[in-house]
């Protein structure tokens, strides 16, 4: 979109705003399309320059009606002594912008926090817009505690199908699943999205098998495609939920496994002993309810753990295993040809937007051009041009005289006057609203009994200022499942904010060992359905990342200072250490999460829609279990000696399975 058709469409949508009794078209032309018959001429709708008008006129109605103004068109007269009626168009305010909004010290904080839940995810830029607006509206989010820094795990198909589901448009996708192995393409009409297992799926209704179906995102391959809006009616509410019951509903099965005497001691927690099996091994039952995400699990512990029964179960470990050994040292497709870094071209949906959300900004100042470009992500040279822009802007009267929005640039400090249309900020898009709510539900582990009720509230009152009052939004599911220790967070982060130190006894999964730590805990922050705690570690001397659910008992301990000048750095899994081994792993478009949570680095992107990035590891003996879930999705590519250490795991693993063992 050109800046000549923004500064069109903003004077357009100022227009439709600025007006009571709605506008002519033949006023539209006049005012913002510049056409305008001669004296005396009458309209001729035939005129191709008119046509052509028209069909602009109508193109811009269609891109006000995606960003979420609702065009009202009425019959009415053109002035007080007309005799014939005619079409007019309005935008009712009321609709449009948000309505002034209240929170408490307590809500403020929520928000922040819920945007910064989302701001290395998929959906970032929304939740962040979301804030913005909230923040215009009335709500003055307070800096949230560094010590809690939640982080919602999206799927890279989540905007598509959020979208899709929010506007009524059928989807397109291949879908692999694990019951046939075979991959097969699917059209489905999107009902929306919900979080089972630490997982998240689509639920809706399949157009081809004529039935309601539940989809795993992590299993769909390739782009997903939309197709127009409006195509179908969105479902009765609760139709996501009740779909999601299903899964839920899967009757709980029972593996027997057995587990190598003094190893496996996180999974030793979860299961029902039954005693010792043959020399050296313990049996006994885990329960469990989806097929693949227990094989992912158990894949991880390696040859500590056999499945002796079921055998679907025992394949599916067995066939991780394969696949991750398999794709070992292995090249993967070419890299994409890098060049030169281009230039980023801000769409013309984004450029108009950001003009909505900036007026409300510069009416709450005085503000700096610097403060404008920092806080919209703009440079300076673009906050100059958006400026340009406003003051090309205002309403018509009758008599065609434009009253201009008033921009006045001082020492670098900007004013604005004359924009009462574009004083409230717009209400927040589905897409907007939904990120924010994930986002307040991303809190809901650190919050007891009553505050769990209010931030539901919250999230409440988030989708409803949202477009049309919410009926718009996807359906979302985000169900939190029943985390070990999860007592402990509100626990943890009270130690953080107060300094305190802790006595932690605490499972080493690589190593098989119960240590003792004592520690300062200095924030939490999760990722995905797991929680961690950031700490200065006596016992090594340096910070230390502990996930929650491996804490044996914490209690407190004898109060023990912080280093002198030691920075705690921000909450992140992983750490660089001066020991710490470079690998290459190539990750799979399922797998490409890894990169965010991870901390990697050099990431590059292959022609197949892989991704090649730098991974730093402090232990070489951690590696094989984490490759070994993803079944050859997550290819760990170099150095030789790490290649050559995880085969040998993964082949001791197969190993236990007989015939299982590769021969290459």
């Amino acid at each position: 979109m050109s800046e000549a058709k923004t500064s069109r469409l903003l004077n357009l949508l100022i227009a439709l705003l600025h007006t009571e009794l709605g506008l002519s078209r033949d006023r539209i032309l006049r005012d913002i399309y510049g056409y305008d018959p001669a004296f005396g001429e009458e309209p001729d709708d035939e005129d191709p320059e008119k046509v052509a008008v028209l069909r602009k006129f109508e193109r811009d109605k269609n891109d006000l009606r995606a960003m979420g103004a609702v065009i009202l068109e009425e019959q009415g007269f053109e002035r007080w002594d007309s005799t014939e009626e005619v079409p007019k168009y309005r935008i009712d305010p009321k609709g449009f912008s948000l309505p002034p909004q209240q929170f408490t010290a307590e809500e403020s904080t929520w928000l922040a926090l819920a945007a910064l839940a989302c701001d290395d995810a998929v959906a970032g830029a929304d939740a962040q817009r979301a804030l913005r607006r909230l923040e215009a509206a009335g709500a003055l989010p307070e800096t949230p505690p560094s010590q809690v820094q939640p982080r919602v795990r999206l799927d890279p198909h989540w905007l598509a199908l959020t979208d899709a589901a929010a506007r009524g448009a059928e989807v397109t996708f291949d879908y692999h699943a694990t019951s046939t192995g075979e991959t097969r393409r699917r059209r489905v009409q999107p009902w929306g999205l919900g979080q089972r297992f630490g997982q998240w799926y689509l639920a809706g209704h399949d157009i081809d098998r004529g039935g309601q179906r539940v989809f795993r995102l992590s299993r769909i391959r390739g782009n997903v495609g939309v197709g127009e809006p409006g195509v179908f009616a969105p479902p009765a509410e609760g139709a996501l939920q009740r779909a999601l019951d299903g899964l839920d509903a899967v009757p709980e099965r029972r593996a027997r496994l057995r587990v190598a005497e003094d190893r496996a001691l996180e999974l030793r927690r979860h299961w029902e002993p039954h005693g010792p099996g043959p020399a050296g091994w313990d049996i006994g039952d885990l329960a469990y309810r989806d097929v693949s995400f227990a094989a992912e699990r158990i894949s991880g512990f390696g040859d500590a753990v056999v499945v002796e029964d079921p055998p679907e179960l025992a394949a599916e470990v067995i066939a991780r295993l394969r696949g991750a050994l398999d794709a070992l040292g292995s090249r993967g497709a070419a890299e994409v040809a890098q060049t030169r870094p281009t230039r980023k071209i801000t769409s013309g949906q984004e450029r108009l937007e950001r003009l909505m959300d900036l007026v409300p900004f510069l009416l709450g100042g005085p503000v700096t051009v610097e403060d404008i470009a920092e806080r919209f992500g703009m440079t300076q040279r673009q906050v100059t041009q958006a400026l340009d822009l406003l003051q090309e802007a205002g309403p018509i009267d009758s008599a065609g005289f434009q009253s201009y929005i008033e921009i006045l640039v001082e020492d670098g400090v900007v004013t604005v006057a004359n924009a009462d249309e574009l004083a409230r900020p717009r209400r927040l898009s589905p897409g907007e609203a939904v990120a924010l709510q994930l986002g307040l539900k991303a809190l809901l582990p650190l919050a007891g009994r009553e505050a769990t009720d209010a931030l539901l509230r919250l999230a409440d009152r988030v989708g409803a200022v949202a477009v049309a009052g919410g009926q718009g939004l996807p359906q979302v599911d985000v169900r939190s499942e029943p985390q070990r220790n999860a007592e402990l967070i509100p626990l943890l982060s009270s130690a953080a904010r107060a300094g305190a130190t802790l006595l932690l006894r605490y499972i080493n999964p690589t190593k098989d060992e119960v240590t003792e730590r004592r520690i300062n805990p200095l924030g939490l922050f999760s990722d995905g359905d797991r929680w961690y705690v950031n700490s200065y570690c006596h016992r090594a001397q340096a910070r230390r990342v502990f996930r929650v659910d491996r804490i044996e008992s914490v209690e407190p301990a004898e109060s023990l200072p912080l280093p002198e000048g030691f920075e705690p750095g921000t909450g992140s899994v992983f750490m660089r250490g001066p020991d710490d081994v470079e690998v290459t792993i190539r990750l799979a478009p399922q797998a490409r999460w890894v990169e965010s949570s991870y901390e990697t680095e050099d990431g590059r992107d292959l022609v197949d829609g892989s991704r090649r990035v730098r991974l730093h590891v402090a232990d070489l003996a951690w590696l094989p279990a984490f490759l070994a879930p993803f079944g050859g999705a997550a290819a760990l590519e170099g150095p030789p000696d790490a290649v050559e250490a995880a085969r040998a795991w993964l082949v001791s693993a197969l190993a236990r399975y007989g015939g299982a063992t590769p021969t290459r």
